[in-house]
């Protein structure tokens, strides 16, 4: 009887335990990025991916890279939530920010990085997350953070291979690839580029609207002293 008695506080024991590490593992927090293939010279961007049945309402990272490969430009996010990066010249340090937490149980984007191409190679970028916390205000565990690498080719050629068939196929692949991140790389760069015209287009306009708003104003002074002009010598005309 006290076997048995053993057994089955044995038993309970370890269910109750494989079901309390299957919560804490249902209720954590993976990262990830995916791997991107772009030509020399370009910008990429790198989407940062959560994925997890909490809120997320902050959590820091630490991104490392090769320097010599990919510079970093700028971090951006939606509307609804606040990012900032610090360079310190060995590690990107990245904060996110969301007051009333934002839903990722989908693979969600929490935050884009944009880097710029500087030389042919194969570029890690590995990062470590910490100081997760949810919307209710309580520690999030961290159960894995996915890097990923970058893939650097020449503008126009590809990587080359020993066979010609695994040479055609690698290729295509290379270049679809390449195309995709070429046209993206574009969009971005036309997108800066469109942006810096609105500012300058915005500024020229205010410069035309008030340049007009004077002439108009000196035109009327002036038409207000012809007036003035005309009515005195028509007094004296009268009075003589």
């Amino acid at each position: 009887m006290k076997k048995l008695i053993l057994i089955l506080f044995t038993v309970v024991f370890i269910f109750l335990s494989a079901f309390s590490a299957f919560a804490v593992d249902a209720n954590s927090v993976a990262f990830k990025t995916e791997n991107i293939s772009c030509s020399k010279g370009r910008l990429f961007t790198v989407d940062v991916k959560a994925n997890s049945p909490e809120k997320l309402s902050s959590v820091t990272f630490k991104f490392t890279y090769d320097r010599k490969l990919i510079e970093y430009r700028n971090v951006s996010t939606d509307s609804e939530s606040v990012v900032s990066a610090y360079d310190n010249g060995n590690t990107l340090n990245v904060s996110y920010l969301c007051t009333y937490g934002k839903n990722i149980s989908e693979d969600s984007t929490i935050f884009t990085l944009q880097f710029k191409t500087l030389d042919n190679g194969k570029c890690d970028l590995s990062y470590t997350a910490y100081n997760c916390v949810s919307s209710s205000i309580n520690d999030i565990e961290i159960s894995e953070c996915i890097g990923s690498t970058v893939n650097i080719l020449n503008s126009g050629n590809e990587i080359s291979s020993t066979s010609k068939a695994e040479h055609s196929k690698g290729t295509s692949q290379n270049a679809i690839a390449n195309n995709e991140s070429m046209s993206q790389s574009t969009a971005d760069e036309a997108i800066e580029l469109n942006s810096k015209l609105q500012d300058n287009t915005t500024f020229m306009l205010l410069v035309g609207i008030l340049c007009g708003l004077a002439v108009g104003v000196l035109c009327f002074i002036l038409y207000l002293c012809v007036v003035k002009r005309k009515n005195k010598a028509k007094k004296e005309k009268e009075s003589h």
